[in-house]
Parts: C-alpha cells; sequence; structure tokens
C-alpha cells in the first residue's frame, strides 16, 4: 500500500435538498516519488478528489488510508493535523493573506509548523528568491498582480516541509517562461515526494509528470504514464507507474511541533492593526458596550441614592412619609361608606380619595397659557386662594404653584376667569376657566422645575371625566372581530367617542372590511373588551358600517380624513360603560409617622390593603427592590448588549472568517486559532477601555464636560472598575469563542466556502 490509497471513496454535496456528486467510487493508490496529473473537464471532479486527498474535504462512502491508517473516522481535528504533517497546498484561488506581506504569507506556514524566527527567516528569504520575488517581500499582497499572487502561494506551499504536495491549477496565472520554471520546481520537488497538480493545461506537464489520471463524472476513465498518454509508451501497473526514486523516501515518521504561543500572540497583536477599518469598527462596538454597561452599573447605584436620600420611587410621585396606599382586598370600586370610614379612623390627618391622580398629571392650556399639575379634589384643598376665590361652578379649577414669575407668568391674576381646555384619551375635550391661584412660595428653595408641588383642584364631575382618561389610557383595549383579536388605543388614531355613532353601535374604517368572510363589516357583532388591574368590562357592538374617504364627513360630521385616519367610533355612553368606573385606590394621612404599623394593622383588619410608602423608601427595603426590579432589568440589559454586540462583532469579523479558515487549510488548530481571536478581540477590548477610563480622567481635570461621567466619578470605585474591566475580558473570550465554533462546525473547505 502506497503513501495514500482511496478504496471505493465517494463525496457527496447537498444543497436545498438536492444532492449531487462530486466523486464516485473511486479507486487509487499514490506515493512518494510520483509526479500525478490529474486532467478533466471541468466538473469532472477533478478539484474534489484533490480536496478530499488533502483533507479540506470529508467523505461520506469508502475508506482512504493514509500511509496504511484509516482515515473514515478522523474529526475536523485530526485532519487538521493530517494536513499539518502531510500536506501543502496551492490554490487555484491563491487562498493568501491579502492584509499580510508576501513575506508573512510565506513564514505563516512555517509558523503553523512551530519553526524557530531565525530558521523562517532564512527559509522565507531562499523560497522568495526562488519564485522570484524577493524584491516584492515586503509588499502586502493585495498589491500584487495575479501572477505574483500565484507565485505567493507557491512559495508559501514550498516553506512546509511536508511529504504530499497538491496544486491545483498552479500555473493558471503565469505567462509561458513562468510556468515552466514552476514545474520545472514541482519536478524537482518529486523526485522524494508525492506531488498532485490539477490542470486544464496538460501540455505543460506531459514531458515531466509521471503519471496522468483523467476524470469524467466523477470518475477516473483513465490512469496511464506520461509516456501512454502522450507518447507510445506502456500502460502503469494496477497503482500506476512509480518513479525509481520513490525508494528514496524515508520510513521514518516525525511529528511536527506545533505554533508557539508567542507566535500566535504575535499573530493577534498583528491582526488587531493589519485593517485599520476593522480596528476602528471593533474599537466603537467595545467603547459602546463598556459606555453601555457602566451606565447600566452607575444607574442601579444612583437609583439606590437617590431613592434612599429623597424618598423617591418609581411608582409615587408624590411620596410623604406619612402617606399610606390603600385598596379593597376584594379589589372593588370604594363607596362612599368606605370613604367615610378611612376619614373617622384614628389617626387620619386626610384623605386623598383620588389617589391614581395624585401621582399622574394633566395639561391645562389655550393659546397663551399652559399649566401642568397633578389632580386633586377641591376637597382637598386646604388653603384660600391667594389670586381669585374658591370654584363656583363645576367647570372651575383652582391651580396651585410656585409665584416664581415662570409658572404662572408675570401677570397671574389675568389668568382669572380665562377659559381652557383639558384633553383626555378617547373622551371630549373638557372646557374649564380658573377660578382661583394658591401661591406655594417663590420657589428659591426648590431644586426643581416645581412640577411635583404643581396641583390642579377639580370638582367632582371633572374628576369623574378625567379619570375615564385616565382608565382608558391605562387600560388593555382590544376589539375581537370575527376570532381575532385587535388591540386600540383610546385617543387620536385609535378609540373615539362620536355624536354620530348610536348607542350600542361602533363605526369602523374599510380597512376592517377584508376581516369578515364576506368582505362586509356592516351588520356583524363585534365585542369591545378594556382590562386593566381593577376591571374588565366587555361590550357587544353592532357594526353600524364602515367609512372611507368620500363618506368619512357624512357619517362623522367630521372633516379632514388624514387627521382622523384609521380611528374607531363609538356613542358616548358606550365609552362611559368601558372605562367610567369608580376610584379603586385612595390614600390615607397619618398624623404621625410613629402611628404607621398601627394604622396598617387596622385597615388590613378592616379588608384593605396598606402599603406604607415609608417602609418601601428605607435603606433596607430600596436595597430589596433595587434587587428585585432594577438588578434584573439591567441584567437583561447587559445580557441584551451582549447580543448585540456580538452579531455586530461577527459581521465587522466577517472577513477574518477567511482568514481563519485559511489557518485551518494550513493546519492549525482549533485551539490556536481560538487564541489568536481572543487575542485580537481583548486587545481591542483593553484599548476601548483605557480610552473609556482615559475620559473620565480628562473629566475629572476639567478638559472634558460631561455629567453622565461625572456621575461616573461619583458612583463607581476601583472595585466596580475592577468587576467592569472583568466583564468586558470575559465578553471578548466568549465572542471569540462562539465565533471559532462557526469556523470549526464543517470541513476547511466547507467553511472557506460559506466564509469567502
Amino acid at each position: 500500500m502506497g503513501m495514500i490509497r482511496l478504496k471505493n471513496v465517494s463525496k457527496y454535496y447537498y444543497s436545498k435538498g438536492i444532492i449531487a456528486s462530486g466523486i464516485s467510487r473511486v479507486n487509487l493508490d499514490l506515493d512518494a516519488g510520483e509526479f500525478v496529473v490529474i486532467t478533466g473537464e471541468s466538473g469532472s471532479g477533478k478539484s474534489t478528489l484533490l480536496n478530499v486527498i488533502s483533507g479540506l474535504d470529508t467523505y461520506e462512502e469508502g475508506e482512504m488510508y493514509i500511509e496504511g491508517n484509516e482515515t473514515s473516522h478522523y474529526t475536523a481535528s485530526d485532519f487538521e493535523g493530517y494536513r499539518q504533517q502531510y500536506i501543502s497546498c496551492i490554490f487555484q484561488s491563491f487562498n493568501l493573506v491579502s492584509s499580510y506581506t508576501v513575506y508573512q504569507n510565506v513564514a505563516l506556514a512555517m509558523q503553523i509548523d512551530g519553526y524557530e524566527p531565525a530558521e523562517i527567516r532564512k527559509k522565507v528569504n531562499d523560497i522568495i528568491r526562488k519564485v522570484g520575488l524577493y524584491e516584492f517581500r515586503n509588499r502586502k499582497v493585495s498589491k500584487l498582480s495575479g501572477g505574483q499572487k500565484q507565485r505567493v502561494a507557491i512559495a508559501r506551499a514550498l516553506a512546509k516541509d511536508t511529504k504530499i504536495l497538491v496544486a491545483d491549477e498552479p500555473t493558471g496565472n503565469l505567462d509561458s517562461e513562468s510556468a515552466e520554471g514552476i514545474v520545472e520546481l514541482l519536478t524537482d520537488i518529486a523526485s522524494d515526494k508525492l506531488v498532485i497538480v490539477v490542470t486544464h493545461n496538460y501540455e505543460q506537464f506531459k514531458d515531466h509528470a509521471t503519471r496522468i489520471i483523467k476524470m469524467h463524472d466523477g470518475k477516473i476513465v483513465e490512469d496511464t504514464g506520461a509516456a501512454t498518454a502522450g507518447f507510445a509508451g506502456e500502460a502503469l501497473p494496477e497503482y500506476g507507474r512509480r518513479s525509481a526514486r520513490a525508494e528514496k523516501r524515508t520510513e521514518k515518521k516525525t511529528k511536527k511541533k506545533s505554533i508557539t504561543y508567542g507566535t500566535q500572540l504575535k499573530l493577534g497583536v498583528r491582526n488587531t492593526f493589519n485593517l485599520p477599518a476593522k480596528f476602528l469598527l471593533l474599537l466603537l462596538v467595545f467603547l459602546f458596550v463598556v459606555t453601555a454597561v457602566s451606565a447600566q452599573y452607575v444607574s442601579v447605584k444612583k437609583q439606590k441614592d437617590t431613592v434612599s436620600e429623597v424618598g423617591w420611587n418609581n411608582y409615587f410621585t408624590n411620596y410623604d412619609p406619612k402617606r399610606v396606599v390603600v385598596e379593597k382586598q376584594d379589589k372593588s370600586a370604594f363607596t362612599k361608606a368606605d370613604y367615610e370610614a378611612l376619614e373617622n379612623a384614628p389617626h387620619v390627618e386626610k384623605l386623598i380619595r383620588e389617589d391614581i391622580m395624585y401621582d399622574s398629571s394633566v395639561f391645562i392650556e389655550n393659546k397663551d397659557f399652559s399649566f401642568y399639575g397633578y389632580v386633586l379634589n377641591i376637597n382637598n384643598l386646604e388653603q384660600t386662594p391667594d389670586i381669585g376665590g374658591l370654584p363656583q361652578a363645576d367647570d372651575e379649577v383652582v391651580l396651585s404653584g410656585y409665584d416664581d414669575g415662570w409658572t404662572f407668568g408675570e401677570n397671574p391674576e389675568d389668568l382669572i376667569g380665562k377659559s381652557f381646555k383639558v384633553s383626555t384619551d378617547g373622551g371630549k375635550e373638557q372646557k374649564v376657566k380658573i377660578a382661583g391661584i394658591v401661591f406655594l412660595g417663590s420657589g428659591e428653595d426648590s431644586d426643581s422645575m416645581y412640577s411635583e408641588n404643581s396641583m390642579i383642584y377639580f370638582s367632582d364631575p371633572l374628576i369623574a371625566e378625567v379619570r375615564k382618561g385616565m382608565y382608558a389610557t391605562n387600560s388593555t383595549t382590544t376589539m375581537m372581530i370575527n376570532g381575532t383579536e385587535q388591540t386600540v388605543y383610546p385617543g387620536m388614531g385609535g378609540l373615539n367617542v362620536n355624536d354620530n355613532v348610536p348607542e350600542g353601535y361602533i363605526l369602523l374604517p374599510t380597512s376592517y372590511d377584508p376581516m369578515f368572510k364576506d368582505g362586509y363589516a356592516a351588520g356583524k357583532e363585534m365585542q369591545l373588551r378594556a382590562k386593566a388591574l381593577y376591571y374588565d368590562q366587555e361590550l357587544t357592538l353592532m357594526i353600524m358600517g364602515t367609512y372611507g374617504e368620500k363618506t368619512f364627513e357624512r357619517k362623522t360630521g367630521l372633516k379632514n380624513l388624514a387627521e382622523h385616519d384609521g380611528e374607531v367610533y363609538i356613542n358616548e355612553m358606550d365609552f362611559r360603560r368601558l372605562y367610567e368606573k369608580g376610584s379603586f385606590q385612595a390614600s390615607v394621612f397619618v398624623d404621625d409617622t410613629k402611628n404607621l404599623e398601627g394604622m396598617k394593622d387596622m385597615l388590613e383588619r378592616g379588608g384593605y390593603h396598606a402599603l406604607v410608602l415609608k417602609d418601601h423608601i428605607n435603606n433596607y427595603m430600596n436595597e430589596e427592590i433595587v434587587s428585585i426590579i432594577q438588578l434584573p432589568m439591567a441584567v437583561i440589559v447587559c445580557l441584551a448588549v451582549f447580543f448585540i454586540a456580538y452579531f455586530v462583532i461577527r459581521l465587522i469579523l466577517k472577513s477574518r472568517g477567511v482568514y481563519f479558515a485559511t489557518l485551518r487549510m494550513l493546519g492549525m488548530g482549533k485551539e490556536p486559532a481560538r487564541r489568536i481571536m481572543r487575542v485580537e478581540l481583548v486587545l481591542d477590548c483593553m484599548i476601548s477601555y483605557a480610552l473609556f477610563i482615559l475620559f473620565i480622567y480628562l473629566n475629572r481635570i476639567g478638559v472634558v464636560n460631561s455629567v453622565q461621567l461625572m456621575d461616573h466619578l461619583t458612583y463607581l470605585t476601583m472595585r466596580d472598575y475592577i468587576i467592569l474591566a472583568a466583564i468586558l475580558l470575559v465578553m471578548s473570550v466568549l465572542i471569540s469563542g462562539r465565533f471559532m465554533r462557526s469556523i470549526f462546525r464543517s470541513s476547511a473547505m466547507g467553511t472557506y466556502r460559506e466564509e469567502a
């Protein structure tokens, strides 16, 4: 048995459910000292056979023996070792590293084999001279012509001291004189090695080949010596005629060394900077990662401090240490009797009936003035207005805010008696008049825009209307049409009140017609449902019809369809049935914080749930709240950043896929390739981190002025910076690992085809 033996070997390709044969049941025996030329028309299987022999592609049937050893059980790692030990390749498409110089490309083959630097320098320069490229040794391959690239590919193959050299069209890009020199060189190499050449140009090799193999349709149809193919010679024996020089080959097997850790580091550093565009893009991605992760970390710590120091949280804007938020245990609405019981309970200082509005704000406005504040019932007004008086009608309101020349303008008295509108989602605009204004002071002691202290005192009817709009905003409203659930949002572009629509009916745009079997919505029934924390209301409505461009004004009484495109209309009474609910949440204020626990116990026994805000603002509970709510969100954000970074980096590294596929073809294993990738990403990551630290330092000394960076100085400790660096390092390692798994998930040639 020779050096390479194929026994009934077949290779198939799979693409989109179609199976194609590359080679079929090939039997072949090859040995050192042979100069084998494989010919045949395009698609005959020449390159496939070469790829299988060189271990670049797997095979599906039969057995390939390497010096008598079976390879059908070989893993991808085994074939990498086989290529490093046995194979030198000259590729038709060169497979060079364009960002490397001629010298670096040729040296790469020897670096993978673990040669010493001094030995590499001597041998590489000799080989570059031999192929006539010494004057171009420091030029990047991307600057060379096709013929020069072919010579570099040949030089790289010669730099590997292996028993087998395979070449796919090695003279395809060379002039006749250069081609002849390469043929002579390959002939000399074949004195003690196995040389296999695939070519269309048989004439260049006929005087040098010891064996000619002709292929057709994936099979060997002729296996003869050069004399038989071109001259009147005799046929070869069963496995081809071997040159007498084959007897000179040594049987001693020596295992090559692997690429050194120093070389892996060197290649990783080189790859970091040799493509400036790629380096800058990775730098920006890692800067984004370090900025996003650190900002999220600072946000968590800042939130803890803010809540702890000023008693603020995400749910209750108007914090008061005496406040207890109350709801009924059965989730039902408060009744008049409930309010009276709460107001008359011991140690109750005051009661806010419309608690949901106490933490919600609305605008009142006209063309000259707008005011932003929280809503309270007029019964909660505790002092006489400084300007104007108390409301005398249901549509009158009192405003409360700072007398700072900005909140109410320079002449607040001019606002008294003026009309304004209050908009509520889905409902009609409410007209109000300002009856009086209460001043809270000048606002000089406040460090905010005072809005958390601004109040609007409404009458009961106005409260009900505003509450209806808030419920509409905070409810999940759906339409069940022909078995399909559609979400609709109250307000512009969604669900609205229209007086032209009778009670019990709904008017839809024509876009809903196709949702019904016969293509017409009119006359069909549908369900409209509003679901919130405290209630679930459903209405069955009849579709009165649909409107289009020509019928919109007639059916709705409105103009300008473009401003109301897609809106759904119901009667005001039906809108009220959906959203005009009672109050489900109230706030009790105790006369002294020492009575909070007693108040909570009393409320719980009385059938209420009680939330004491002070208990949810202190240090212990705040840390717990942040842990339960913010920390998981921070983790989710960081994971999202990781995956975004991975996919962006994967796109940036797309060009590196060809590079690492080439390293595989040259015999590099998965672990060395992973280390090179890891060095490249970690270096990019650490440079980004260093720039991040530099910006923070510049902010500290005043060169840069950024509030966000100042927060980093305030809230991050040295331990935090170390943890952040560790997170980025782990991220880099994980990304490099995932990237390498994609590079090594199939055969070397399969990976190269995919990446290229």
